[in-house]
């Protein structure tokens, strides 16, 4: 069992982001995420609500050629599945841009806020770039972008709803 174990936790450790240092990084800051203009074929919004001290959430994956919306209660998960226009992914852009979502920055909480809800909303380009927005038990939302966050997010899970009546 210790030998399935071993190479699964290096695999979770190298994946988690955390890297030794090797005194040989740069300081450069990674390229700005920008909200793309048209829905390439590679880029994707995905939306998390949940935890805390009810057991429910609710998954939103926006995709070009397809989308969920997964609400799971009590253990129990329903699936809804649908497809967004040409017209409608410009409009979701749209409105994105215009709730400033690729400029709303986070903060890291001083200390955890056990059974706290999450919620995140995150944005990429395919591999080559992505924005996540995460309010939850370690980070919050900068004060002067709180509005715009909540926009964004009441908009992804209104449209998510509509769509899936």
């Amino acid at each position: 069992m210790k030998y399935i174990f071993i190479p699964f936790a290096i695999l979770l450790f190298n994946c988690s982001g955390s890297k030794p240092k090797t005194g040989n990084e740069t300081t450069e800051k990674p390229e700005e995420f920008v909200m793309p203009a048209t829905w390439a074929k590679d880029f994707s919004i995905t939306f998390y609500e949940g935890g805390g001290m009810a057991y429910e959430s609710t998954n939103i994956f926006l995709f070009a050629d397809s989308c969920r919306y997964v609400k799971m209660e009590s253990g129990v998960d329903s699936i809804k599945r649908f497809v967004l226009t040409p017209k409608e992914k410009e409009d979701v852009l749209a409105k994105l841009k215009s709730f400033n979502a690729d400029k709303i920055e986070t903060i890291d909480l001083e200390g955890t806020v056990y059974d706290k809800e999450t919620s995140r909303m995150c944005f990429a380009n395919g591999f080559k770039q992505s924005h996540c927005i995460e309010s939850g038990a370690t980070q919050g939302i900068k004060e002067k972008t709180k509005g715009d966050f909540y926009k964004a997010y009441s908009y992804i899970v209104e449209l998510a709803k509509t769509k899936t009546k």
